[in-house]
């Protein structure tokens, strides 16, 4: 699951240099409410934490987050996260006085890794396994719109995108040949980063999100249920582009009752061509403290 700055951007606007921001936020994810190819996008419910962090300084700014994702379904490992992923971020901002003050450049790495399994099979036949999310960096320029007021922000990235080369990039060919080939991605991401505080006139209630959009090339893995298991055939590599989009909405309901700090809200993680083929919509309901 990934996210971005979100609110971030706020604060950088209208406090002094010095102010941060920190937040630890617990989602429950319904599953698939939608999918074009349910035989290849099968997530399982599951439920994830994310802390998030955001510092300004007098050269620009740091954000970073980490999420865990815990499985609730019998189809996961148990005793244990099974998904792990990070993100951390630079933007550098030198001439804040000046006319192009509102540019920035940017620096990202991105990584993670996972595990999988079926415990609910007898204990012979019980899989279990790991995977990585390759090391990724993205350079490139960030440009930031805002309201007078600055309740309204947005954030326009267009960044080179370098990945290491996939691991896993075997298939099997007809007539029992295993074939090797590299994964090179179509090195660039366009991002845009929105938030907007007290939406539609509701006070406290935060609109906020991300959508990404990037080229891939890597093996297409085809479903199918064996014995009631959902398993996958590697088909050989693709071309394709990924559609990422995460919109959020929080309402401070905390104000109420003189907790400012808690926050509750729900998430819809829309994608294309994210963990296979096609779409795929997820609901989410989930809670924010916020430390700071």
């Amino acid at each position: 699951m990934k996210k971005h700055l979100l609110t971030a951007l706020v604060i950088i606007a209208v406090c002094p240099l010095w102010a941060v921001d920190a937040n630890i936020q617990v989602f429950y994810d319904f599953g698939s409410l939608w999918n074009s190819n349910k035989c290849q996008n099968h997530r399982s419910e599951r439920v994830t934490t994310t802390v998030e962090f955001f510092h300004p300084d007098n050269w620009g700014s740091t954000y970073f987050f980490v999420d865990f994702d815990y499985s609730v379904n019998k189809n996961d490992p148990e005793h244990t996260p099974f998904g792990a992923y990070w993100e951390i971020s630079r933007s550098f901002n030198f001439w804040k006085q000046s006319k192009v003050k509102d540019l920035s450049i940017h620096l990202e790495y991105d990584g993670g890794l996972g595990t999988f399994g079926y415990r609910q099979a007898p204990e012979e036949d019980q899989q279990i396994g790991g995977f990585g999310v390759n090391h990724a960096v993205l350079v490139g320029p960030e440009y930031f719109l805002h309201t007078a007021d600055y309740k309204n922000t947005f954030t326009l990235q267009l960044l080179f995108r370098y990945a290491a080369t996939k691991p896993n990039m075997w298939h099997y060919k007809e007539g029992g040949q295993w074939v090797h080939q590299s994964g090179n991605q179509v090195p660039l991401q366009f991002t845009f980063v929105w938030a907007c505080k007290d939406f539609c006139t509701a006070k406290g209630l935060t609109f906020c999100g991300f959508f990404d959009i990037y080229g891939d090339r890597a093996n297409v893995n085809k479903w199918e249920k064996v014995d009631g298991q959902w398993q996958a055939h590697t088909v050989g590599p693709k071309q394709y582009c990924v559609f990422l989009s995460e919109p959020q909405l929080w309402d401070s309901i905390g104000q109420w009752f003189k907790c400012p700090n808690l926050c509750i809200g729900a998430e819809v993680e829309i994608s294309t061509n994210f963990t296979g083929e096609g779409w795929m919509v997820n609901p989410c309901l989930g809670l924010r403290w916020n430390f700071l």
